[in-house]
């Protein structure tokens, strides 16, 4: 029961620091879906404003 708890706590540890990349990800190709929608210029305009990196969003978090 102990190893199990422990096992358990390793696991949720070790996928804290994967959830937050992968809620940002999922948000990206959501935003991106969204844009898919739209048109022309306001098309390109909206890919380019969700155009950025995990780790560019982390250095603006800080």
């Amino acid at each position: 029961m102990k190893t199990a708890a422990i096992l358990l706590a390793a696991l949720l540890l070790l996928t804290a620091g994967c959830s937050k990349r992968a809620w940002y990800d999922g948000m990206q190709t959501g935003h991106n879906y969204d844009c898919g929608k739209l048109e022309g210029e306001a098309r390109e305009k909206c890919l380019r404003q969700g155009n950025m990196s995990y780790d560019q969003y982390k250095e603006l978090q800080k």
